[in-house]
């Protein structure tokens, strides 16, 4: 008889997400491994992807012939996507995948008729919460810790939005076994309303033989070229798109300023991100730079001005703070290490035992972001951290590791960082990524050269790296004001 599994939407690390659920088997689990980009969440005890089409025709392929699938859960209405709720039984849950065991850790459990409502409006820039009743009055620090503000007459608490505000009280209500219910307003239903109506009639258009030929030599050239896989699939299913919406054309027909009436038409008009449109233009390039270009320079394809922010840095008083916050010796070498070699979330949890060498004092870290290798220098007080760390802990195999064995979760790297935050009593609503900023900028006020730095952060770019010189004080503290000069009491 096959195992049942049901799929589930929730929401986690600021996306919709698809969830796994099963009964504990050695067997299936080993199957769900094999989905491609399939991830474990220990906070919601399960596996899952990302909510597209393509990872769930992905899950099903794979599944499908040894389990019993139930997608009930997929077909509610998107925009109240629910946390996934902890089992209400009386015998605990095992931290992976529903396994029923005598002695497991679980998150409190609580028979509550309500759940958590969570109303998300990133173009108006607020997060609004709404609590079920009754509701415990732990739960109204924990609110507040965010600095929200409580309106009384409508019984709703009041944030500015953010990513790591949403997953940070999700997470901790789904902790305290509490479900919750998120309403994502983003675009309008007008606006979508209109793009299914005009995706569909696209969809259903085809393109000829000289289209799918040109798709494949594109695939090559992103295979040949390393592109990722979720890169190389989002450029496919533009192009195919696009072509679709040309279907009476050859590629070598369209012309650039039929380029761009379909950058207005179907990107600008149905409200889609600048994001979005680079990413388009990229794939169009990509294409025509594989195939030829036809009647298409294109060197002039235009793309979206864009946003450039000056990171978010943290003084070096409130890095000490930070470093010193956390009381387990694991937590707070992890961070050591974060800002004492500028490391990226990623960078930090692939670290392995092999790649420390004591000897140079040194850490290799082998195909950072865009498959960057480089060697990044330790610290003796960073050294001796870790040997207090290797002397309480045994990794294996990476240098952190989960409490199962394994990479440590980026989840885990996410949580320890926040705890740090919050004893620190630093309220900026920043990411770990933060303190990697902030090392660069402290090596610049401190008088390295740009050039050392970008080396440093592995950037290929040292406009990457310029950006560091606009937030450091080195100069600025030299700055003399003009109203030092004026006869003003």
């Amino acid at each position: 008889m096959k195992k049942k599994v049901t799929l589930k939407r929730f929401f986690h690390r600021g996306e919709e997400r698809i969830g796994i659920f099963f009964g504990f088997d050695e067997g299936l689990k080993d199957k769900v491994k094999l989905i491609p980009r399939v991830v474990f969440s220990s906070t919601n005890k399960c596996f899952y992807t990302s909510d597209t089409e393509t990872d769930l025709r992905n899950i099903i392929k794979v599944l499908k012939e040894v389990a019993e699938i139930d997608i009930s859960g997929l077909t509610s209405d998107r925009n109240l996507q629910q946390h996934i709720e902890p089992d209400r039984t009386d015998k605990p849950v095992n931290k992976e995948c529903g396994n029923r065991i005598e002695k497991a850790e679980t998150a409190p459990q609580r028979s509550l008729s309500g759940s958590v409502e969570f109303r998300i409006s990133e173009e108006g820039g607020s997060l609004v919460i709404r609590l079920p009743i009754p509701y415990e009055k732990k739960w109204l620090n924990e609110l507040r810790s965010f600095r929200g503000r409580y309106d009384s007459s409508r019984r709703e608490w009041y944030f500015t939005w953010s990513k790591m505000t949403c997953d940070s009280l999700a997470d901790y209500f789904s902790k305290e076994g509490v479900p919750v219910i998120l309403k994502k307003d983003q675009v309008s239903s007008d606006i979508k309303t209109e793009r299914k109506k005009v995706h569909q009639e696209i969809n259903e258009r085809s393109f000829g033989s000289r289209v799918s030929e040109g798709l494949e030599l594109m695939a090559d050239y992103l295979d040949e070229k390393r592109y990722s896989v979720r890169t190389k699939e989002a450029y496919l299913s533009m192009m195919d798109y696009f072509f679709r919406y040309f279907n009476s054309r050859q590629p070598d027909e369209i012309s650039g300023d039929e380029i761009s009436e379909f950058l207005q038409t179907i990107v600008i008009k149905l409200g889609y991100s600048a994001a979005y449109q680079n990413q388009m233009i990229s794939a169009i390039k990509t294409y025509y730079q594989v195939n030829g270009p036809g009647r298409i320079n294109i060197d002039i394809l235009s793309r979206p001005r864009k946003r450039r922010s000056l990171p978010k840095t943290f003084s070096k008083e409130e890095v000490g703070r930070i470093l010193n916050a956390p009381g387990n010796i694991k937590h707070k070498l992890l961070l050591w290490i974060v800002y004492s070699c500028g490391l990226r979330r990623s960078e930090v949890i692939n670290i392995m035992l092999k790649d420390i060498d004591r000897s140079r004092s040194i850490i290799h870290i082998l195909e950072g972001k865009g498959r960057v290798d480089r060697i990044v220098p330790v610290p003796a007080k960073v050294f001796q951290k870790i040997d207090e760390y290797l002397a309480s802990y045994s990794p294996v195999e990476y240098l952190f590791e989960g409490q199962t064995g394994g990479r440590y979760s980026s989840e885990s790297v996410y949580r320890v960082f926040k705890q740090a935050l919050h004893r620190a009593g630093i309220k900026k609503d920043v990411g770990i990524h933060c303190l990697r900023h902030s090392y660069a900028t402290h090596l610049h006020e401190n008088g390295l050269d740009i050039k050392y730095i970008q080396e440093l952060l592995g950037h290929k770019s040292t406009r990457t790296t310029e950006i560091y010189t606009h937030v450091s004080r080195r100069n600025l503290v030299a700055v003399r004001s003009p109203i030092e000069d004026l006869d003003v009491k």
